[in-house]
């Protein structure tokens, strides 16, 4: 006689297929925010339109790994919130309405080097700002109309010791 495989989901949301009986599984479920659980990802968004924010952080706030700890409109704005809510990255326009990215890039870099800085871009034809926006300093940079899972895996890669995204 064949058992069944059955799913079941522990409390992280992700499915797995077990023969095991409940109580064998319940020593296997990992807590979302047990003491060994990997740290959250501290995010600071800084874009001219609040729709994209909204949608980026509702992208990044439906895993455990990310934390938007700010979201700013204009490349002032966040380099005034880079002071205050100390992020692991920033998601920088590449233009925003006062500053360039890679001036808004190179000012957060000469006064938070650790910060990581990933320059969001909606054009093909923005090699030289890119360009000058990595110049400035930025870890990398992301297409806008790149499939949204791999922003998680860009900002993830910037974050590790000297890794460069694109």
């Amino acid at each position: 006689m064949t058992k069944m495989l059955r799913p079941t989901c522990n409390l992280s949301t992700r499915f797995m297929w077990s023969n095991h009986g409940v109580n064998e599984l319940k020593s296997q479920t990992r807590h979302r925010h047990s003491p060994k659980a990997p740290k959250r990802i501290r995010v600071l968004i800084c874009n001219k339109h609040a729709l994209f924010r909204a949608g980026i952080k509702a992208l990044l706030n439906d895993t455990s790994h990310f934390e938007i700890v700010g979201e700013a409109g204009t490349g002032r704005q966040a380099l005034h919130l880079v002071d205050q809510v100390k992020p692991d990255v920033v998601l920088m326009d590449a233009v925003t309405p006062d500053l360039s990215g890679s001036e808004a890039t190179r000012r957060i870099k000469a006064v938070h080097p650790e910060v990581k800085v990933l320059i969001l871009t909606l054009y093909e034809e923005d090699e030289p700002l890119i360009a000058g926006c990595l110049k400035a300093g930025a870890s990398g940079y992301f297409r806008k109309y790149d499939h949204s899972f791999r922003l998680k895996s860009a900002i993830s890669t910037v974050c590790r010791a000297g890794a460069r995204a694109a």
